[in-house]
C-alpha cells in the first residue's frame, strides 16, 4: 500500500522475536509530514570512515520530503566521509526515524535557500541560515554550508508502536 507520491508504505519488523502485533491502521504520510514540519529540534546520528558513531542535536527546516540544515564539525566531517544518515525527533511517543543520504547543496541555489531561511524565521524566529554562510563572522562556530538528508527510509509511530509504519523510497543513484 502506498500514499501517493510517497515511497511504499508498509509495516516495520520492530520485534525481536519477530513481528509486532499491531492493534491500529497504519499511519499517514501526514503523520511524518506535520511533526517534521513542526519540530524545533533534530538529532542527526551519523558514523566517520571508522565506524564511531556521533549524535548530535540540530535546527533544521523540512520541505518537500527533504530534511535541510546548516552544520559545522564533527557531524559534516562524518557525513562528507559516510553520507548515510539518521534524524529523527525528540520524542520516543510522536516517534519519526529517517535513514537517508546526505548532500551538500551549493550557496548559489538561492532560490532553494531562501526557502529554507523563510522556515527557519517561522520556527526560529530570528536565525536566517544564509546571514550565517554569508557573514561567517556572526557566529562562533560559523557553518560550513546548507546541507539536505534525503529520506531512503522512514520508520513512525505513535502511542508504543501499535501503529508503526515504514516507508520505503526508491534508490537514487
Amino acid at each position: 500500500m502506498n500514499d501517493p507520491g510517497r515511497g511504499e508504505r508498509s509495516r516495520p519488523n520492530l520485534g525481536a522475536s519477530g513481528p509486532l502485533e499491531y492493534s491500529s491502521d497504519m499511519l499517514s504520510w501526514d503523520f511524518v509530514d506535520c511533526r517534521m514540519r513542526d519540530a524545533m529540534n533534530y538529532w542527526i546520528a551519523s558514523a566517520g570512515i571508522d565506524g564511531r558513531p556521533h549524535s548530535v542535536p540540530v535546527w533544521g527546516a523540512w520541505l518537500k520530503d527533504v530534511f535541510y540544515f546548516v552544520g559545522t564539525g564533527r557531524k559534516i566531517r562524518n557525513l562528507r566521509a559516510n553520507p548515510q544518515a539518521v534524524v529523527h525527533l525528540e520524542s520516543g511517543d510522536d516517534v519519526v526515524l529517517i535513514e537517508g543520504r546526505f548532500e551538500e547543496i551549493g550557496r548559489e541555489n538561492r532560490n532553494l535557500l531562501q526557502l529554507v531561511d523563510d522556515e527557519f524565521i517561522r520556527k526560529y524566529e530570528t536565525y536566517r541560515p544564509s546571514d550565517h554562510l554569508n557573514d561567517r563572522s556572526r557566529s562562533s562556530f560559523p557553518p560550513e554550508g546548507l546541507f539536505a538528508i534525503f529520506p531512503q527510509l522512514v520508520i513512525a509511530w505513535s502511542g508504543m508502536a501499535s501503529d508503526a509504519t515504514r516507508w520505503r523510497f526508491p534508490s537514487i543513484p
